[in-house]
C-alpha cells in the first residue's frame, strides 16, 4: 500500500497509472478530530482510476493508429514516389579517370 506522501515526491512528469490509484490509503484521524469522509475520498479515487483507465485506452488506439498510418505513408511513398536512376558509370570512374 501507497501513502498520499509518496506521490508528492514523484516527478511531475512522471504518469500516473491507475494501478498506483486503487492502492492509495489515507491514513485515518485520530480520535476526536475530524476528518475526510471515507466514502467520498475512496469514490473519488474510483472515478479518477476510471479516467486514467480511459485516458490509457485512448492513448493506446492513438499509438495504434500512428503506426498504421506510418506504415500507409511508406507503402505509398515505395509505390508512388519516383525511383533513382542509376548513372551510366554507377560510381565506377570519376571524370578524370574517363580521359586516360
Amino acid at each position: 500500500m501507497h501513502s498520499v506522501g509518496v506521490f508528492r515526491a514523484a516527478s511531475r512528469l512522471a504518469r500516473l497509472c491507475p494501478e498506483q490509484v486503487k492502492r492509495i490509503r489515507f491514513r485515518r484521524t485520530n480520535f476526536g478530530r475530524r476528518g475526510l469522509a471515507e466514502e467520498q475520498v475512496y469514490g473519488f479515487l474510483r472515478a479518477v482510476v476510471d479516467e486514467l483507465t480511459a485516458r490509457d485506452g485512448v492513448e493506446a488506439g492513438l499509438r495504434a493508429e500512428n503506426a498504421r498510418l506510418k506504415t500507409a505513408l511508406s507503402q505509398w511513398q515505395s509505390s508512388f514516389a519516383p525511383r533513382p536512376t542509376r548513372m551510366a558509370n554507377a560510381g565506377r570512374w570519376t571524370e578524370p579517370e574517363q580521359r586516360r
